[in-house]
């Protein structure tokens, strides 16, 4: 009897891993708008603006605007009350179009921007504040809060141009807003006469209403800029890989 033949086996093909390996794969990273404030100092100064004419208020927005990209801004704006309060509030926002800041520029300085140098910008803010606390007030929250204070220069990075007054006549001037409410102002006349003395200021209260319309909640604008600057929500998020 024969044996049948054993059939040729054919060769094992080596299966092919397709999986990519793990030291290929770069990680995604999404950077929104609070990466970008953390990181504000990081990037250029682009700019710095006052309001016109803020000699002669006593109070003037201040905006400092880095550039993030070329077509993207990071941006803080601070209301100054250079007779007495100091930073009364701010605002900050990153990963901004570089056209709808230049369109909201006037917004933020009650119509008339002037620029500045940064020179300047620094010094009415840190000084406002310096000034301020000289008589037992803080600067308003959203300043450490929404990372404002990050969006600028260190307090002793730009030398003083010494071209700003504080006070007024020599004294703290303090003006009412037209939504200070007499709890406010009883508590701002009681820290003033604890802190400077009885006849060493001067206050104005129940004025009408100001190009700010500032009360405890921040000036009127900053609603509004949540509002315009949100329409960039969508670009907000950068995805690195």
């Amino acid at each position: 009897m024969t044996k049948k033949k054993k059939k040729d086996k054919k060769p094992r093909v080596p299966k092919t891993n397709y999986q990519i390996p793990n030291s290929s794969i770069k990680p995604i990273i999404i950077r929104g708008p609070r990466y970008y404030l953390q990181h504000a100092r990081e990037y250029p100064i682009m700019g710095c603006w006052v309001m016109k004419d803020w000699h002669e208020e006593g109070i003037t927005p201040v905006v400092v605007a880095r550039q993030q990209e070329p077509d993207k801004v990071i941006f803080t704006v601070c209301l100054v009350d250079t007779y007495c309060l100091g930073v009364k509030d701010a605002y900050a926002n990153a990963d901004i179009s570089l056209r709808k800041f230049q369109d909201n520029l006037p917004k933020m300085c009650s119509g008339a921007p002037e620029p500045c140098s940064v020179e300047l910008a620094h010094e009415i803010i840190y000084g406002g504040i310096e000034y301020a606390e000289r008589y037992g007030f803080k600067p308003h929250i959203d300043f450490t809060g929404q990372l404002c204070d990050l969006v600028l220069d260190p307090p002793e990075t730009h030398p003083r141009t010494n071209n700003v007054a504080f006070g007024k006549d020599g004294m703290p001037f303090f003006v009412s807003g037209p939504y200070d409410d007499d709890r406010k102002i009883n508590s701002v006349l009681n820290t003033l006469t604890r802190t400077a003395g009885e006849g060493n200021f001067h206050y104005l209260a129940g004025i009408g209403p100001s190009d700010f319309d500032d009360d405890d909640e921040g000036f009127a604008f900053e609603d509004d800029l949540d509002n315009e600057f949100d329409d960039d929500d969508d670009d907000n998020d950068v995805k690195e890989s």
